[in-house]
């Protein structure tokens, strides 16, 4: 009998360690709709969903949703790609291209540094970085736009990790 449990665990230990680590796995695998930010995500305002849209592309799942507040306006895209080298290598070029063009300095490794621009008439503050394997644009409107982006962008990350 104890032959028997000692070779049970000698075979299953592999196994559940092979289990284990794959549910470590820090790749998204849920549908981008429910993983760009909702109402519900940003407590500490009043704000309402605009549009929300997903679509495949050739990099890979994708959502873009709107939210309008009482003085700002959100807009976050989410695209997820195979893995987390894919996103990064995506966001190399971006920042490459921001940079080339004066719009923001080279950033941090996982996120392009912040960006003023237009969105239709408004002033706008854009930021792009990566959570596992997704890329995400956030751009907001408004007269606190910088510091509602860093708002939205934790809530962001928030949701992309899980947590």
């Amino acid at each position: 009998m104890i032959r028997s449990v000692k070779a049970f665990v000698i075979l299953a230990l592999p196994i559940l360690t092979i289990v284990l680590l794959a549910g470590c796995d820090s790749t998204i695998s849920a549908e981008p709709r429910d993983l760009v930010l909702a109402p519900e995500d940003v407590p500490s305002s009043e704000v309402t969903v605009v549009s929300l849209a997903e679509e495949q592309s050739l990099d890979g799942l994708s959502a873009q949703v709107e939210l309008q507040g009482d003085r700002f306006r959100v807009v976050q895209s989410l695209v997820l790609f195979e893995d987390r080298e894919e996103a990064l290598s995506a966001l190399d070029g971006i920042r490459a291209d921001l940079v080339s063009r004066g719009e923001t300095g080279p950033g941090e490794p996982e996120s392009s540094g912040i960006f003023e621009h237009k969105l239709g008439n408004e002033d706008a503050a854009s930021l792009f970085f990566i959570e596992n394997n997704g890329l995400v644009r956030l751009t907001v409107t408004g007269p606190d736009r910088e510091a509602r982006l860093y708002e939205f962008a934790a809530a962001a990350r928030r949701k992309l990790s899980g947590g």
